[in-house]
């Protein structure tokens, strides 16, 4: 076991991802082509009795399936490589200076005891991490997905390579973690991980979850202090669960609620070692509800926009009543 920290340098570390990454998509790829090629034998021959079903096969995604863009998988191959190490180096400095140890699972700031992460004892920070990872995995999953339908794969395969590469990208972030004394693998951070990812298939199959979104908000409050980034600066940090208050109004009044507008309730912390738990009641802004056109670029970057709470005035109801005019 000893040897075991040396394999996760960081030549390595950006290898696996990208390589792993890489040659999922491939494999999913030689799946679609063959089982598009198989499909299209099976409907030409049903449809040769038919001239109406033929009409309706016509329409079928997979009787036509997208051209594959090796240009465009390199060039998002490439980016995945960027982005790596472009995140390498603050999660180094700020989580990764510690002292190696043998790979073991994470019980919490208490070390010995705990629920493995999961209970409310077991965080310095309120769980705003686990929120942090939820949040991060579900936009990755979304941007991957949409980048997997621009290089060619159908909607369908791309719903999925999203979450799946995206897990496999976190999940290297907790095997990394696991050969550290200070902290360890994370069963809560890989759960949060996992929900995350997926999170836009879960919608699929349950609308309800899509009535919810995650939003995040941050201004600096310069704690902890003497930190190399502010990915440590919980206090810093709002997490807000928006809503459509509308989709819960009699279907009368529902056409005269303005689709737009969202309320949310903010989670945050007063400092990072067990500080007070801060909730906030403010109006929120659903994007992609202003914008009706058709042009995808505009919709994505709409959609982008949703990621983000706005700063807006709100109403602090824990640990404290108080007003903010203007919150962040």
């Amino acid at each position: 076991m000893k040897i075991l920290p040396s394999i996760f340098s960081l030549k390595n570390f950006i290898r696996v991802s990208l390589i792993g990454a890489v040659l999922f998509i491939l494999t999913i790829h030689n799946g679609i082509c063959q089982n598009h090629l198989f499909s299209s034998v099976k409907l030409i021959k049903a449809t040769t009795d038919s001239a109406h079903s033929m009409q309706m096969l016509s329409k079928s995604s997979n009787f036509s399936p997208k051209k594959m863009s090796y240009k465009r998988l390199a060039l998002v191959s490439t980016g995945l490589l960027a982005l790596n190490i472009a995140a390498y180096q603050p999660f180094k400095e700020t989580w990764w200076n510690e002292e190696r140890t043998h790979f073991h699972l994470y019980r919490g700031w208490r070390r010995t005891v705990g629920s493995w992460d999961f209970g409310w004892n077991d965080s310095y920070f309120g769980h705003m991490d686990k929120l942090g990872h939820y949040y991060s995995s579900k936009i990755m999953s979304e941007q991957l997905t949409n980048m997997s339908n621009w290089i060619g794969f159908s909607e369908n395969k791309s719903r999925w390579i999203g979450p799946v590469v995206s897990s496999l990208l976190m999940l290297e972030i907790e095997i990394y973690d696991g050969f550290f004394k200070e902290w360890g693998f994370s069963l809560a951070d890989f759960t949060a991980n996992e929900l995350g990812a997926f999170a836009p298939v879960i919608g699929k199959k349950f609308p309800f979850w899509r009535k919810f979104s995650l939003k995040f908000s941050y201004h600096p409050s310069h704690l902890p202090q003497n930190e190399p980034t502010f990915i440590k600066d919980y206090a810093g940090m709002t997490y807000w669960l928006s809503c459509n208050a509308g989709e819960f109004l009699p279907e009368k009044l529902k056409d005269k609620y303005p689709q737009w507008l969202n309320f949310a309730l903010g989670y945050g912390v007063s400092k990072q070692a067990h500080g007070d738990v801060e909730l906030f009641l403010a109006p929120d802004i659903n994007w992609e509800k202003i914008y009706h056109g058709s042009s995808r670029a505009v919709k994505l970057f709409f959609h982008g926009l949703n990621y983000l709470h706005f700063p807006v005035f709100a109403l602090q109801i824990s640990p404290k009543t108080k007003f903010h005019y203007i919150y962040f």
